[in-house]
């Protein structure tokens, strides 16, 4: 015999005793326990899942980019309030809401007429000074009122699925209020 024959007939043997071997074994009663226990450890060791923070909530998100509107404003307003009492210059004068919040819908819906007004005023106030500024300076304040107006829509949308929510209307105010206080400055500075 040669070798090929007997490596042929030592695997014909091996796949008969392959075959005649039973498909599934059960492991020993005793494991089953000790399975368990493994199951249950590995349970109770686990990290639960990750859950959504708060602040990563699209309202939240709304309010911090408020909160950054309102501090780059401050920045500006104090900026040009330097530049005003260096050159002692006024300021132009337009009547602007009050800046405390309605404490419903329909005291905001009322007040809701005097901000679009405003608005209107001081963008063609901007409008007809031909104010010039800086061509990266008029595109970031373009993208601000751009932020502004979104967190404006986001916040109307909330608040027609929730219209008693006053932190809702709290939130759409302080947009209108920002709005308007980036627009006035905005042509504060372009009469200086």
């Amino acid at each position: 015999m040669t070798e090929e024959q007997l490596d042929e007939e030592m695997l014909r043997d091996l796949q008969r005793r392959t075959a005649a071997l039973p498909r599934e074994i059960a492991p020993p009663e005793s494991a089953w326990g000790r399975i368990a226990e493994q199951i249950q450890r590995d349970a109770r060791d686990a990290k639960p899942p990750r859950t959504n923070h708060f602040w990563q909530r699209p309202v939240f998100l709304a309010a911090a980019g408020l909160v950054l509107v309102a501090a780059s404003s401050i920045a500006t307003a104090l900026f040009v309030n330097a530049r005003n009492d260096d050159t002692g210059r006024d300021t132009m004068t337009v009547q602007v809401p009050p800046p405390s919040s309605p404490g419903t819908l329909a005291e905001f819906t009322a007040r809701e007429n005097d901000y679009i007004a405003t608005v209107n005023a001081l963008s063609a106030t901007i409008e007809s000074a031909h104010v010039e500024l800086a061509p990266g300076t008029i595109e970031k304040l373009k993208e601000s009122i751009r932020i502004i107006d979104d967190a404006i829509i986001e916040a109307r949308r909330a608040l027609a699925a929730d219209p008693s929510n006053k932190a809702l209307i709290e939130i759409l105010s302080t947009s209108y209020d920002q709005k308007v206080d980036l627009l006035r400055r905005t042509a504060e500075m372009g009469q200086s």
